[in-house]
Parts: C-alpha cells; structure tokens; sequence
C-alpha cells in the first residue's frame, strides 16, 4: 500500500472514516450478526483497533486487544466501563485462566497481518479461550479465484504482508478446530475487495473422543 495511505490509517479518526466510505464496517456487522450474541456473553477481541463496532454489541463482557496505543486509547475513552477493557497487551497463553471463557472470539483483519507461525499461535491460544459452544470469526483480505484486477489490486497492495488464499487460512484454522466453514465475500466493501470469512468452532483438545487421544 502506498505509504501516504498507510500513514493516514494510523490517524484514529481517519482509519474510522475510511473504513466506513469503503463499506468495510459492514462485513464486521455481518460477523457480529453471525455470532448472535446475548446480554451476559463474554467476547473476546483481537486486533480490535478503535473497536468502532462496540455500540453493535448486546450487554457483553468485552476484552479488547491491539498493539496500538492510539486505537486502544480512543477505544478505551469512548466505550471503556466495567463491563468493556482494552489492553495493548499482545493476546496469548497467560491470558487463559485470567479471563473469563469466551462465548465469542473476534479476529477481525488480523491474520493477513501475521505470519503462518504467529497465526497458529493465535489459533491454538483462540480455540483454549472458548467457553463449551463458543465460536470464533476472522474475516480477512484474500486472494480469491476469478478475482477481478481492482480486487486483485487491492489485495496486494493490503496493509497485511500475509495476504493469503482462502485454503492457506482453512488450513491454519484446522490445526486447532474440528469445525471450520468460510466463504469469500466480494460484495461487502464499495470498492471490488475480496474477503474470507472463516468460522472456527470445536476446539480440537476438546473435541477429540478418549479414544481418539489414546490413539
């Protein structure tokens, strides 16, 4: 991506803007349409930025990570409370047992940031997180079959260095869930994008039978 754009999207207000004249605040909705959340959930967000998309949430118990200190600090002004914290922490394994189960976690535009490495780390540290039936949704640029070339463009020239087809990011989900269904949506944003959207649930230490670990 050109770096004027790149220095523009570290701007708060800007990155918020521009998120919504592309239409890209309509594909997180849509994810958190999908979870289908409840008062009293808890939810989990990776990558949260601004957390723009927090007023759409039910009465959730909302954990917010992002290693920028500008995202988290205009996220915590605007929606931090007892029941919502943001941290610039990076998300891992002492988070679990410190936090309470997730219904719910989001990564939102977050892989295709990270290498094959730090995404099955996240994976793995995601699927322990989850309370019994608890989903996780990541939505991400891709590169799609039959993608047009301002689609195409806008893949590679994405902020993300790990822009990835849709069965290298299937195929990372899997080695921490049984249960992983996506699609590529290529109508969410006003200008040509194509997106994965992934959904991972049936974390595979739990999932798997005593007969299955025996073996």
């Amino acid at each position: 991506m050109l770096a004027p754009l790149k220095n523009m999207l570290s701007n708060v207000t800007m990155y918020v803007a521009l998120q919504k004249a592309l239409g890209s605040d309509r594909l997180r909705y849509r994810c958190l349409a999908e979870l289908d959340l409840h008062d009293g959930d808890t939810v989990i967000d990776v990558g949260c930025g601004p957390a723009y998309y927090f007023d759409r949430l039910p009465k959730v118990t909302y954990f917010g990570f992002d290693t920028s200190e500008r995202y988290i600090a205009h996220a915590s002004a605007r929606f931090g409370s007892e029941r919502a914290t943001f941290s610039t922490e990076i998300f891992g394994e002492q988070h679990l047992g410190v936090l309470p189960p997730a219904n719910a976690v989001l990564l939102l535009g977050l892989l295709h940031h990270l290498s094959d490495e730090d995404s099955r780390s996240l994976l793995r540290v995601a699927s322990r997180a989850l309370a019994p039936g608890g989903k996780v949704i990541a939505v991400d640029t891709c590169y799609a079959p039959g993608q047009g070339r301002v689609s195409k463009w806008m893949s590679d020239n994405d902020r993300g260095e790990h822009v990835r087809e849709p069965a290298a990011f299937e195929a990372l989900a899997r080695e921490s869930f049984a249960d992983v269904s996506g699609e590529v949506v290529d109508d969410a944003t006003r200008v040509p994008s194509s997106f994965w959207l992934m959904r991972m649930a049936s974390p595979l230490a739990v999932a798997a039978s005593p007969s299955e670990t025996a073996g």
